[in-house]
């Protein structure tokens, strides 16, 4: 299964990017390109929920720079994005991002905290 795609989370469709796990710098960057690409089919309507799990993978500064360019890319097609990770580095990272970009992504604990903030947006 490709690590982008729609979930159903209480009848709503969000997009997942799920980089849980991710080790290596190269396969990390493609899969990068991967919800770039996917996320440029969707409607430019800003309506889409995004979610992001980082759990237990590993960020490099090219992969960082990567995410930021993801997060300005996604900003007309993206209404609300939030994040998942079990790592207070990948915190940081994702609250660079989040500042680079000036968009609001807040990082919880568990997918399920995640979601349920997401449907309230």
């Amino acid at each position: 299964m490709e690590r982008t795609h729609f979930i159903e989370h209480k009848g709503k469709r969000i997009v997942l990017l799920d980089y849980s796990g991710l080790q290596v710098e190269a396969e990390t960057l493609a899969e990068i390109l991967k919800s770039r690409q996917f996320i440029g089919r969707l409607a430019p309507d800003g309506s889409a929920l995004a979610l992001t799990d980082g759990t237990d993978a590993h960020y490099t500064h090219k992969v960082l720079e990567a995410l930021k360019e993801l997060a300005a890319h996604d900003k007309p097609f993206v209404k609300a994005g939030a994040a998942v990770s079990n790592s207070r580095l990948v915190r940081v990272v994702i609250a660079a991002v989040a500042v680079f970009t000036g968009r609001h992504i807040p990082v919880f604990p568990t997918r399920q905290e995640a979601l349920d903030w997401l449907l309230a947006q």
